[in-house]
């Protein structure tokens, strides 16, 4: 099992239906627009942060461990792709997820002035409802 969506290509019949994905693919597609090792990854080395003794340095950690996951998403995800098969848009998807699911898991850690745990929530669903009708191909 791949680890990137690739779409399947529609039959005649699935085209004269109206239906290209079921439920499931649906699901399936979310699922894997999220980048789920750099997220939980990311909230494992956050969680740690607090326990640096200076003080002065969490932010700078934060900040840190934020940059290198959201630069290593891409590059993971791209190691991970099937050779030949079209994966630029899911990298860019998948990206964007992860800062989504970033600032929904630890925004009143990392950037508590401009964290409203209602935004990251109605911002995290709408994505989710979104990324699952966007093309990837």
């Amino acid at each position: 099992m791949s680890r990137l969506y690739y779409e399947k290509s529609a039959t005649a019949a699935e085209l004269s239906k109206g239906r290209l994905e079921d439920k499931k693919e649906y699901l399936e597609k979310v699922a894997k627009l999220i980048p789920s090792e750099i997220i939980a990854a990311y909230i494992t080395v956050v969680g740690l942060i607090p326990l640096i003794g200076k003080e002065s340095l969490h932010s700078w950690f934060f900040g840190g461990i934020f940059l290198l996951c959201f630069i290593l998403t891409p590059i993971y995800l791209n190691s991970q792709a099937e050779k030949g098969k079209p994966k630029e848009i899911h990298l860019v998807l998948s990206t964007i997820a992860f800062i989504i699911w970033a600032y929904a898991v630890s925004g009143n850690i990392v950037w508590p002035a401009i964290h409203d745990s209602a935004i990251a929530s109605i911002v995290l669903i709408v994505f989710s409802l979104v990324s699952g009708k966007i093309p990837l191909s």
